[in-house]
């Protein structure tokens, strides 16, 4: 390789470098809001199985955001409707392994499991899609607070 061709590979590779500076981002300003704010908008899903793996979700994502969790329960269909539009940052509760909501947002992992496999119900936390800074706090406090889980 000549050096001309390795000064434009360098040069190739220092602007996609440079691209990836802003990434992950949230399109829509989710944790740039929360982390100006200082308040997370937290649905809670009417009939979640009261865990305390629930709580500790929500402590683990207040403690990662530096804000606090503004909670309202509903049903699942109008929280999901409330996260669609921006009017809520988090929806969390038990939800099929397969729902149809996969589609629609970004599911964090389960912090707890109920059934069996055919009929398993997870509880997890529900991102708008596209958010990938938000979901990326929202997954690591969830995995933080599985991993406490089965730990003890």
């Amino acid at each position: 390789m000549s050096l001309a061709q390795m000064r434009c590979l360098l040069a190739g590779f220092l602007l996609v470098l440079s691209a990836c500076g802003a990434l992950p981002q949230d399109p829509q300003g989710t944790l740039d809001r929360i982390g100006k704010t200082k308040q997370i908008q937290i649905g809670l899903v009417a009939g979640t199985p009261n865990v305390p793996e629930v709580q500790q979700l929500i402590n683990e994502i207040e403690v990662r955001a530096i804000a606090h969790a503004q909670m309202s329960k509903g049903s699942a269909e109008d929280l999901l409707q409330r996260l669609s539009t921006g009017k809520v940052d988090l929806v969390v509760g038990a939800f099929a392994k397969d729902s149809p909501w996969k589609t629609m947002v970004a599911f964090g992992p389960a912090v707890r499991t109920f059934g069996a496999k055919k009929n398993l119900i997870e509880v997890k936390g529900a991102m708008r899609n596209g958010e990938n800074r938000w979901i990326m706090l929202v997954e690591r406090a969830s995995r933080t607070v599985s991993r406490d889980r089965k730990d003890q």
